[in-house]
């Protein structure tokens, strides 16, 4: 059986080129939070150098997209490309805080080009052609994408190692570079519409206003996004942030840290799999419930991790149980909303998870400033509790109504 159809490479080849070799040489996620450690930046610091990047893209979302819109999707996605290219390979030569902050906040603007409108332009160029690409487009992007992740790893604890931990930013800049150079050959095809940039901004505004309603009125869909909310912001208690000072005070290597992201990337291929093999029909929410009580019962032994091993066995186990959980909350997220109001309602949520990020990244360096990096992931545990509790007092037999009609 071919990975490929017939003719898709042919029509596709750059996205998907770009999705292995852009990701490989992304490595930055890994070791970011070392790099800022050794400036002498507090976790307060860091993470509001975190939370600056969604907090730009919040701001940004509306008035970048309208720039698809008026000069195409290919201008957009090049354009974001050089910007977000130009901020990271600025930070090489930044140590001014306030510099920094605004090299991030240039790369959160920058992404708002791309964001979405790299996925309007493959689903534009698809439909012209008449294939039937686009499902097994984004599932192959999607597994292309978490390779190189996994590869980016053991190619950036080889380079820290050999260069120093501020080669991150230049080969973090080259990838997206590289990105500009193979993405300039795609085709396009696009069909300039007259838009102009406040009727996005009223037109977006009162599709917004319209999913709003309806989420907040759906007795399902309130509950759930009020529980995704929760986790989102406890997750900012045990990420990056937390982990790779407790990992530190356990004398982990810096360069390692470069295979331990390969590994939970790795554990993020099989994660999804492993829940779709397992998963019971209409049981989205029982599964979602038993995932995220696995993945806080393994958090909340960090009290008992002194060894590296230990504490690894606590990552990897927290990442498969919530990774098995991420692809059915989309599930169960889309059974009770309305066709029509699919993008929209996807859109109000994104908002919403950036809104919350933005909060609980900052508040999340507080707390390792404070009471340290093993009693801030055991925290995150305990705010994950309540998000169990309302995912189990749901009533879908409440909205059967709702339900048929969103399906």
């Amino acid at each position: 059986m071919e990975f490929f159809k017939k003719g898709e490479l042919k029509l596709l080849w750059p996205f998907y080129l770009d999705s292995l070799i852009s990701s490989m040489l992304f490595f930055i996620p890994a070791f970011m939070v070392i790099y800022f450690r050794n400036l002498e930046f507090n976790l307060f610091q860091i993470s509001v150098l975190m939370a600056i990047m969604p907090l730009a893209m919040l701001l940004f979302e509306i008035p970048t997209g309208a720039i698809a819109d008026i000069y195409g999707r290919k201008f957009s996605v090049l354009l974001g490309t050089i910007i977000q290219g130009v901020s990271f390979l600025a930070i090489f030569f930044l140590n001014n805080y306030y510099a920094l902050l605004f090299a991030f906040a240039m790369a959160g603007f920058g992404f708002t080009f791309d964001s979405g409108a790299r996925e309007a332009w493959v689903t534009d160029l698809v439909k012209k052609s008449k294939k039937n690409f686009l499902h097994s487009y984004f599932a192959k992007k999607s597994s292309i994408d978490s390779f190189g992740l996994v590869v980016s790893g053991i190619l950036g604890a080889f380079l820290v190692k050999q260069f120093g931990i501020s080669i991150i930013w230049i080969f973090g800049g080259i990838s997206f570079f590289i990105t500009l150079f193979i993405l300039f050959f795609a085709k396009e095809y696009f069909v300039r519409k007259k838009v102009k940039i406040k009727d996005s901004f009223r037109t977006i505004n009162k599709q917004s206003l319209v999913s709003i309603s309806y989420a907040r009125s759906h007795p399902v869909l309130f509950l759930f996004l009020i529980a995704i909310s929760i986790i989102v912001f406890a997750s900012a208690f045990n990420g990056s942030l937390a982990w790779i000072p407790f990992l530190q005070e356990l004398n982990f290597p810096d360069y390692a840290f470069g295979y331990m992201w390969s590994a939970m990337n790795l554990i993020g291929v099989f994660a999804p799999l492993i829940s779709l093999k397992i998963l019971k029909k209409n049981k989205e929410r029982s599964f979602i419930i038993n995932s995220i009580i696995l993945g806080v019962f393994f958090t909340l032994l960090i009290l008992f991790a002194n060894s590296i091993a230990f504490a690894f066995l606590i990552i990897l186990a927290s990442t498969l149980f919530f990774g098995m959980s991420s692809p059915v909350e989309r599930v169960y997220f889309h059974k009770f909303v309305k066709s029509k109001l699919r993008a929209t309602v996807g859109s109000v949520e994104n908002m919403l998870i950036g809104f919350v990020a933005v909060i609980a990244l900052p508040l999340a360096g507080l707390s390792i400033d404070f009471i340290g990096a093993k009693y801030t992931i055991f925290l995150s545990g305990l705010l994950m509790i309540p998000s169990v509790i309302i995912l189990l007092n749901i009533k879908e037999n409440t909205n059967d109504k709702l339900t048929k009609k969103s399906v």
